[in-house]
């Protein structure tokens, strides 16, 4: 910027050197321009890679968060089978069948209350 800028001052003007001059210095303005509009496209690159770069941290700090919570849940359902395999392999029979009784009817019955408070809910051909 500031050769640019010295360039600029001790440039002749138009109309008081020969045409080989005035030619120089519109060639030299054209350039001048030329800078100045890379110069904008480079900065508006630069802001372009550091809202990248912002995002692309923000994004790894995320997954970071969801690799630590999926890693918890693996633990917590490592231990669960490993308390269900242990309840298994101790429990007698019998009780094992109560269990699985009382299991099954309460997914029915829990069914049947789904099912009978769905169907008192109005269709969206009812509501006005």
């Amino acid at each position: 910027i500031h050769l640019r800028m010295s360039r600029r001052a001790n440039r002749t003007p138009v109309g008081e050197g020969s045409s080989g001059q005035n030619e120089a210095f519109e060639l030299e303005e054209q350039n001048d321009n030329l800078l100045d509009s890379l110069s904008a496209k480079v900065s508006a690159l630069h802001n372009v890679s550091i809202n990248i770069n912002d995002e692309v941290y923000s994004q790894n700090r995320l997954l970071e968060g969801s690799a630590e919570t999926f890693g918890r849940f693996g633990s917590m359902f490592d231990r669960t089978r490993h308390q269900l395999t242990h309840t298994l392999a101790t429990a007698n029979k019998r009780f094992l069948c109560y269990l699985t009784l009382v299991l099954v009817s309460t997914v029915f019955v829990l069914y049947f209350i789904a099912k009978h408070l769905l169907s008192k809910v109005p269709s969206r051909r009812e509501l006005p």
